[in-house]
């Protein structure tokens, strides 16, 4: 594989071939690929040495003492703003002239390798447009023209011969070599000012929104110039050195640019804060650049207000109290606050993870009540025990910190023991812990066991959380003082720098014993061994500038570290993984031995500035990367992904693994959370990758992404190096086994039980394709409907009569309404019950002032002799109920007076008047009478096609048996049915009366007054109610009994999604969305029923089925992958999902089953410099050398470095994760 390869393929070699000139000149375009014209050259070099000339004449006059130095600096600037200035106004005057009045379009392409321009003319426009191509904004010419004429104004007094012979003794050598090679730094700088910025291998951001680019030169040249002034003006005895070595690195610059060892200029001041914030005051990389900046200006605010402090006590008071309140979660509380007050306006929130955690219930999970008074508490400690303690610093024996000094050596070494007990691996991850549990496969087993392991979670807990701080508060308290704490200051005897340093160290030693408890233990352990031993009395050994020194150069060490553990890693499996090889590998490998002083040396230079280690085409070729914040990518964090249908498993888990994660940060078992950490999560075929992006008192703050569950070819070779690195960490004989992994760049720390979904696909061939599985799903069919649609209904009523009597009580003081409700009542006085809900229902309604006439099904009672209801028993009671009515037609007009007001009646209001019989409608007397003989609309219903289907009525006013079946009766909508009674009546046979029956006795009868069971009865044996039910399900089931004679597999699928074969049926049932859904789900209701039975035996009694159909409703879904509700399911944690699928190619019938369960997952810790150098190097590959082939040899598989695993979890659009959660701050108390 490594040989058959190419780094880059003939057109990216010949890409790079012209873009090279153009990073080493500073962006002149001196070599095309095509042929163009001579002038298109000599305008760039014109724009290019221009300012070299203006500085050799002024440059002459100073040395010649015709004018002062000073003028001359003046003067050169002067005219270097007034030549940038003239070429970007002349340049966009002719574009913007011009581009309008083109004859023809230039033939431009936008991608850069395919830029060839037909040019005109030498001032042409299309000549402007790419020698000089218009600033996105104006405010950028000015400013890049002032920027310009102050580098070189100053570059010119940089580099005046008599000012270097004044810096190197008069060195000729020297001087002239200088000069030449910074005049060329000058130029390469100037150039992107007047044009455009070059390609740059040090690119931070895709895409340069506010035209940045071109500053970065400028501004290291300006950064030299800064240097030189303080040399001139300050102290030249100070930095005369400095100076010297400087202007040596002035010369060298260009190539640093070249080789992308510089960052950009924003990415500089990123790198520069973060650091600033971790190492001279305390604090930690925040996860996003809002955080930094804010977190950062508080901080420096802490430190001048400790600073200026008149006494001791009153800078340590100050340092300890804001030191801890800088530690705690201030980006989660803003969050929450800004989530609250959005959730009030109404404003949507794209922060999914504060919807996220406000899931998650749990102390510290978000701000509350509880948090406050905790922290209100930890805060009074703190300033109680830092004042008492320096307060009485020097009355306390010095044999006291002393002893606090021992004690934390020990809770450090304490501590280390403790977590190390946890993890799977001992002794730096070589030998096998024999503490932890034996095996994974066993839960119940691997469960106990670890329970055995948890009082030592604990105690490290309470070590970490609180007894070691507090004891490292005391033990600072006592050392920064002086000899009248309530009235001396802390500077009274030091000198300014002294002073400076002093106090950076207070600052950020007061909070790194919150913010990094565990680092602040190491640190001050070391601290207080130097201080006992040595007897020097320098300033280096004052215990806060020692401290704040030891903790910088732990952090460098580690890094370096890190970085040999990658390189020798990249080395030795280079040669060793054949896949690995290449023809030039044993060269390379031979140079890097050969040279590895130099190789040791970049590996420190890369520590030193917190640089990642890149390795040039993750070949063995080591170089430095530019150095960026500790998140690496300059997006916000969570900002994209490659979003596809497997995204919402990972956002299902991300809520479920950050509390997990919180318990095993808290208790060790995954380590210590420092910043920077990279975790790998392996389980079924998912990868979850973890990076810690914050920490802080308590809680630390993690991203979480999801790498595609679609493995490639190289995505599986190294998924099975991790699995078979997991399984070697439970060999069956456990002794001091060794790691048999030492080298590779995970190390496996812990096992922890996460509830997820596991994913199961069975073929269903052989189930589904028997003859007799369409009958069985069938007469599966029919049960389930009868149950979803009774138990839909029973629903709607129960929360329409809640509604109602909420808006009964609303409408109790209207005189209208309760006018309404009296005559409602003695209209209805047979009917109680009826007439009370009447009341509730009408009595909330919204009044209109337009008249309609109410559209009911009242004034087609001719046609209603058709129906099923048309028998002699139900005709008689018919006759009887119209004779009742006699008086109440009488008062139509006092009944109707309400209408006048009334616009119109929903179905739900028609349908309770149709229900409880209260008489024929008010009419409009506006409005024309229809014919008496005029057709009942239930009597034909024309569709939009102009097909008259005749219709079966159930929309009348059935006369219920039991006055309580109207609690369940059919909605108005769902009684119009397009079929002639003889169409249903041949299904009639097949419908299930005692299921019926059955499933009325399980539905809620808590709104009905009387006893259950005997309501329960009554209404089962209404068989008015049963035969509306029995018309609606078998007129439903006509639809799928169409093809009954032909059913199989390929018939069973279609059903079930949905692709129904066409009747008039099917046109009524699409009509309504909300039954047609409970039918469909009916339906899949039934085909699971039948692959279970086919599976588990066949269910026979009635209360099997009850018990297959709760589950359905309580802890399933059934339905199909691409459907919203089953994004939904997953998302809600739905138990169970159940879907069917097709495949084509082969013919074959699948079923899919997500089940929700406690899942083992395997946790790994990754090298964190093997993660970054190899992010480096997909930076360079794709933003410089644009190598984006999706066979190129640095993403292929690597198994011990996870190449291309690394490569996916990179943020978009470099990487592609189809997950990224926004920042996660997770509680570890």
């Amino acid at each position: 594989m490594g040989t058959g390869i190419p780094l880059l393929n003939d057109y990216k070699q010949e890409f790079f071939a012209k873009r090279f000139p153009q990073t080493i000149l500073g962006g002149p375009k001196l070599r095309l690929g095509y042929d163009a014209p001579v002038y298109v050259y000599i305008n760039q070099l014109i724009l290019f040495i221009i300012p070299f000339i203006l500085g050799g004449l002024v440059t002459l006059l100073i040395e010649l003492d015709t004018i002062s130095d000073v003028v001359g600096v003046i003067l050169y600037g002067s005219l270097v703003l007034a030549f940038v200035l003239a070429a970007n106004i002349i340049s966009a005057i002719v574009q913007e002239k011009c581009t309008s009045d083109l004859t023809y379009p230039t033939k431009k392409n936008l991608f850069a390798e395919e830029d060839e321009i037909d040019f005109v003319s030498c001032c042409g426009v299309e000549t402007y447009e790419f020698v000089i191509p218009r600033k996105k904004f104006i405010a950028n010419l000015i400013i890049h023209a002032v920027l310009s004429g102050c580098m070189c104004g100053l570059s010119l007094w940089y580099l005046l011969p008599t000012t270097l012979n004044a810096l190197y003794s008069n060195s000729t050598g020297a001087t002239v070599v200088i000069f030449i090679f910074g005049w060329f730094t000058v130029l390469v700088a100037q150039y992107p000012l007047t044009v455009a910025a070059p390609p740059e291998p040090a690119t931070y951001r895709t895409m340069d929104r506010w035209e940045l680019s071109p500053l970065t030169r400028p501004f290291y040249v300006l950064v030299f110039c800064m240097f030189d002034l303080l040399y001139r003006y300050h102290s030249q005895a100070t930095f005369s050195t400095t100076n010297q070595a400087l202007h040596i690195l002035f010369v060298v610059l260009p190539v640093l640019w070249t080789g992308g060892f510089l960052p950009p200029v924003d990415c500089f001041f990123l790198w520069l804060g973060e650091q600033v914030h971790i190492h001279l005051l305390g604090g930690s990389p925040m996860a996003s650049d809002l955080r930094l900046g804010v977190l950062l200006l508080l901080s420096v605010g802490v430190y001048f207000a400790a600073y200026f402090m008149p006494s001791c006590l009153a800078t340590v008071l100050v340092s300890a109290l804001f030191g801890y309140i800088l530690s705690i979660d201030l980006g989660g509380l803003v969050n929450q606050i800004i989530h609250t007050c959005r959730s009030r306006n109404k404003v949507s929130d794209d922060q999914g993870v504060i919807a996220m955690d406000m899931r998650i219930k749990g102390f510290l999970w978000r701000w509350g009540v509880l948090e406050f008074l905790y922290h209100f508490i930890m805060l009074a400690v703190v300033g109680v025990t830092a004042g008492l303690l320096n307060m009485n610093s020097h009355t306390i024996s010095g044999d006291v910190w002393r002893i606090l000094g021992y004690v934390i050596i020990g809770f450090c070494v304490f501590e280390k023991i403790l977590r190390d007990l946890q993890n799977v691996y001992i002794f730096f991850g070589l030998l096998r812990n024999w503490l932890f549990p034996k095996s994974s496969h066993l839960g119940k087993i691997f469960m106990d066991r670890r329970k055995m392991l948890k009082p030592l979670g604990v105690v490290r807990r309470i070590i970490v959380n609180w007894v070691a701080p507090l004891a490292m508060l005391g033990y600072a308290s006592l050392l920064v003082t002086t000899s009248d704490p309530a009235s001396v200051s802390v500077t009274t005897a030091l000198s300014t720098a002294t002073s400076v340093w002093y106090l950076f160290g207070v600052v950020r030693v007061f909070r790194a014993i919150w913010q990094n408890t565990v680092t602040s233990l190491l640190e001050l352990s070391i601290t207080h061994i130097i201080l006992v031993t040595t007897t020097s009395t320098s300033d280096l050994i004052l215990f806060p500038i020692l401290s704040l020194v030891i903790g910088l150069c732990l952090d460098r060490t580690i890094q370096f570290l890190n970085k040999l553990y990658f390189c020798v890693t990249v080395l030795i499996t280079s040669w060793t993984d054949k896949k690995q090889r290449r023809g030039s590998t044993a060269a390379l490998i031979g140079v890097s031995v050969f040279l590895f002083p130099l190789v040791l040396l970049m590996v420190s230079l890369a520590s030193v500035l917190s640089a990642p280690l890149l390795p040039l085409f993750t070949l063995p070729l080591f170089v430095m990367g530019f150095p960026r914040p500790n998140k690496f990518w300059p997006e916000n964090v969570g900002a994209s992904a490659n979003v596809n249908p497997d995204t919402m498993f990972y956002k299902q888990l991300a809520p479920v693994l950050s509390g997990t994660l919180g318990s095993a940060f808290a208790d060790g078992r995954l380590g210590e959370a420092f910043v920077g950490n990279h975790y790998l999560l392996r389980f079924q075929d998912r990868l979850v990758w973890i990076m810690v992006l914050e920490r802080g008192a308590g809680y630390c703050t993690v991203s979480i992404k999801g790498l595609e569950l679609q493995e490639t070819s190289c995505h599986t070779a190294e998924a099975a190096r991790l699995d078979d690195i997991f399984e070697e960490a439970f060999p069956e004989k456990l002794g001091c086994s060794l790691n048999q992994y030492p080298l590779h760049t995970l190390a496996l720390v812990d096992i922890e039980p996460v509830k997820t979904y596991s994913d199961a696909r069975n073929v269903l061939t052989g189930i589904i394709d028997q003859p007799g599985s369409f009958d069985i799903v069938m007469s599966s069919f029919i049960k389930s409907l009868v149950w979803v649609l009774l138990h839909r209904v029973n629903q709607l009523k129960i929360k329409e009569k809640k509604k109602n009597l909420e808006n009964a009580s609303k409408g109790a003081g209207s005189e209208n309404n309760n006018n309404l409700s009296g005559r409602i009542s003695k209209a209805s006085l047979h009917h109680n019950d009826r007439a009370v809900i009447a009341m509730e229902t009408y009595a909330g309604r919204p009044s209109s002032s337009k008249q309609n006439k109410m559209n009911s099904s009242w004034g087609s009672l001719g046609s209603f002799t058709d129906s099923i209801f048309s028998e002699d028993e139900f005709t008689d009671r018919k006759k009887t109920n119209a004779t009742k009515q006699e008086p109440k037609k009488a008062k139509t007009p006092t009944f109707g007076a309400p209408a006048k007001t009334v616009s119109k009646f929903d179905d739900e209001i028609e349908d309770l008047m149709n229900d409880f019989e209260l008489g024929l409608p008010a009419l409009d007397v506006k409005k024309k009478t229809p014919n008496v003989g005029a057709v009942s609309k239930f009597d034909s219903k024309k569709t939009s096609n102009g097909i008259f289907k005749p219709m079966t009525n159930l929309a009348g006013s059935p006369d219920f048996k039991c006055s309580h079946s109207v609690h369940i009766s059919l909605p108005q909508k769902w009684r119009e049915l397009p079929l002639e009674p003889s169409q249903v009546s041949r299904y009639m046979g097949k419908f299930p009366r005692e299921w019926f029956k059955h499933v009325l006795g399980t539905l809620d009868w808590s709104g009905v007054k009387g006893p259950v069971n005997q309501v329960k009865e009554e209404v089962a044996n209404d068989d008015v109610l049963t035969n509306c039910y029995s018309q609606l399900v078998m007129a439903c089931y006509s639809i799928f009994d169409t093809n009954s004679s032909v059913g199989g597999a390929n018939t069973l699928y279609k059903f079930y999604n949905g692709d129904l074969p066409w009747n008039a049926m099917l046109d009524w049932l699409s009509e309504d969305k909300e039954l047609y859904k409970l039918v469909l789900k009916a339906y899949r209701y039934g085909f699971k029923m039948m692959l279970d039975q086919v599976l588990m035996g066949e269910a026979t009694t009635p209360a099997e089925f009850e018990e297959y159909l709760t589950e359905f409703d309580r802890d399933w879904y059934i339905g199909l992958e691409k459907e919203e509700e089953w994004k939904t399911s997953v998302l809600n944690s739905v138990p169970s999902l159940f879907s069917l699928g097709h495949n084509k190619a082969q013919g074959t019938y699948s079923s899919r089953l997500l089940t929700l369960q406690e899942e083992m997952v395997y946790i790994g810790r990754l090298n964190s410099e093997a993660v970054k150098g190899q992010w480096a190097n997909l930076s360079l590959e794709l933003l410089y050398f644009t190598n984006d082939d999706e066979e190129r040899y640095s993403i292929q598989a690597h198994p011990t470095i996870l190449r291309n695993l690394t490569v996916q979890a990179a943020d978009p659009p470099l990487g592609y994760p189809i997950f990224s959660s926004h920042p996660i701050s997770i509680p570890t108390v």
